[in-house]
């Protein structure tokens, strides 16, 4: 038997490109949440707080795994990428304010960058429903 696909949106998440990837997709229960950022077409929601920017990716991978049926204690894995590790105790404060009891398995990575100008963190997700 093959697993059974479906592909996720929610109204306040920028969609992605079309043709290109889905911003999540469900796959046998669980939800695998594509890298969730502040920026989009009218700019960076947040500017150059990383804080600001952690929250707003954060709430928008949450978003996606709500649409799919779950919500953020429903969360197992998230990876986090941000590009200056000196800054990470504002990733650990957005963090802090999502998940309360539940503590999901994390990887947390510096990079060098990410597709638009300013971005400061990147943030993907793995739940089970």
């Amino acid at each position: 038997m093959g697993a059974h696909f479906r592909t996720v949106s929610a109204p306040d998440v920028p969609a992605p490109p079309p043709g290109v990837f889905s911003n999540a997709i469900v796959a046998d229960n669980v939800v695998y949440v594509s890298g969730m950022h502040a920026g989009g077409p009218d700019g960076i929601v947040g500017g150059p707080s990383m804080l600001a920017q952690t929250r707003e990716a954060l709430r928008r991978a949450v978003a996606l795994v709500e649409a799919a049926g779950g919500s953020a204690d429903r969360i197992v894995k998230l990876t986090i990428y941000v590009t200056d590790m000196d800054r990470r105790a504002e990733v650990s404060t957005a963090r802090k304010e999502v998940f309360t009891d539940h503590l999901p398995a994390s990887t947390f990575l510096q990079v060098s960058g990410f597709i638009q100008d300013g971005l400061l963190v990147e943030v993907d997700a793995i739940a089970h429903l």
